[in-house]
Order: C-alpha cells, then structure tokens, then sequence
C-alpha cells in the first residue's frame, strides 16, 4: 500500500475497546494498512489474547489496560503508548458500555456510570491525544457511536444521550481543531456480532432475526465489515472528510 492515499505506515493508532469484537476488528483493519496499534481495555486476559492475535497476523500492537473513565489512567495509557512508539497520529474512541435501564426506575449512579464510560471517556482521550497529535502535525480522531441517536429506545435514555453528545462533540472537535490538521468524525455502527450484541449463537439477541429481515442487505455486520471504513477515516484519504457523522448499519436505520 505504498505511496497510497491509505497508506498507514510509520502511523500509531490507539483503539479504546481494542481487545475485542469491533475494536479489535478496527484494530485489524488499520495493521493491515501499516499502522501501529495499542489496543486499549479493562480485562488484561483480553488485552493479552487480542495482541497474540494481532501479532501472529504481523501487526505492531501493545496492549494498554485503562480505565477510560479515569482521567488519571487516561493519561497514563496515552503516555505509555506515546513513549513506546514514539508518536501518536490516530485514535479510535471505540470503548463503551451498554444494557437497557428504563429511565423511571434509573439511579443517578446509574446514569452517571454511563455518561461516564460512553462520552466523558472520549473527552479525556481526545484531550491527552491532542498534543501528541498536534506534535505529529496532526491526527485523525473517530468517534464511534451508534445508530440509536438517529432512533428512540426507551430503555436506552442514558446510552443515546451519551452517543449523541458524542456526536455533537465530534461537531465541535473538528470545528476548533482542524487548524492543527486534525480530524475528526463519528461513526455509527448498527447491528454488529460483538459480545455487546451476539447475532449468532445461544446467547443471540432476540431483536437479530427482526433487524435483520428489515435490513435492506440482509445481515447483520461483522467486525471485519469496518476495515475499509477505518483505514479510510484513519489515512489521507479523507483529509477532507470532518466532522461528518457516518452511518454504517446496512441500511437498518432506514428500514426500522
């Protein structure tokens, strides 16, 4: 992929949620264009076994335990990754949580836990990310939310009010940093195969086999589904994409 447009190579990329199910995906998909990759998480057995992976495939991967919720480890998850590869150009905000709480019966603990690990996280690693990246002469920033912000769950208050700040804050990110050619956007993924959202297997969703009869490709997707997406948003190749919040959900959204 040299002299490519989606050329990775010599860049460093951070994954939250990395050692495992859509984040390891994302992570694979940019090794496989050169990049290098701290995969980031709270379960270390995880971290372990998604570097093993990565590594047997070729790839150049730390693994990093963070509490992203935490500015303190935050930090030092950043730090560690910028003093073991010399640079940070790329980020993913993959890192999240999710179950339905009817918001009658929600604790302010609760909504807070949530609030906490699916916007403040990306806050905070947006914020430790901005110098490396602005001393690399930019970076490239994806949000990953989900389509629930473009529909309504009513079990879901906290989780769609977390991903559409997100959002609104890659709006913004972008708006104030692209004068350091950084940028930024949001992806938003619909049903995918992850330990979050089983599709297949005894522990399936029972809301799998609705979605995907409404889903206008028939499927649901699969985390190597989001290579191709990742290694553009993360490469030259969309210098001139900012700011955009882009759907990825197989056309789920338009149909249920």
């Amino acid at each position: 992929m040299n002299n490519s447009k989606f050329d990775l190579t010599g860049k460093v990329a951070i994954i939250t949620g990395g050692n495992g199910g859509l984040g390891l995906g994302i992570a694979k998909g940019l090794a496989i264009a050169g990049a290098k990759v701290a995969v980031v998480g709270r379960n270390q057995d995880k971290i372990d076994n998604a570097v093993k992976e990565l590594k047997a495939e070729g790839a150049d991967a730390l693994g990093v335990s963070c509490d992203v919720g935490s500015e303190e480890d935050v930090n030092r998850m950043v730090a560690t990754t910028a003093e073991h590869f010399g640079r940070i150009d790329i980020l993913f905000n993959n890192a999240a949580i999710s179950w339905g709480i009817p918001t009658e019966t929600m604790t302010l603990d609760e909504w807070n836990h949530f609030i906490t690990n699916n916007l403040t996280s990306s806050f905070l690693t947006c914020k430790a990310c901005f110098p490396h990246m602005v001393k690399a002469g930019g970076g490239k920033i994806i949000n990953v939310g989900s389509i629930v912000t473009k529909l309504g769950f009513g079990k879901l208050s906290h989780y769609a009010a977390a991903k559409g700040g997100m959002d609104h804050m890659t709006q913004s990110l972008a708006q104030g940093w692209g004068k350091h050619n950084i940028h930024v956007n949001a992806l938003l993924p619909g049903l995918v195969d992850t330990e979050m959202m089983p599709c297949t297997g005894p522990n399936k969703n029972g809301l799998v086999d609705y979605a995907v009869s409404k889903t206008p490709t028939g499927t649901f997707g699969r985390p190597e589904d989001f290579y191709g997406i990742s290694i553009l948003l993360a490469s030259p190749a969309s210098d001139f994409i900012t700011g955009s919040i882009i759907v990825m959900d197989g056309g789920v959204s338009l149909s249920i």
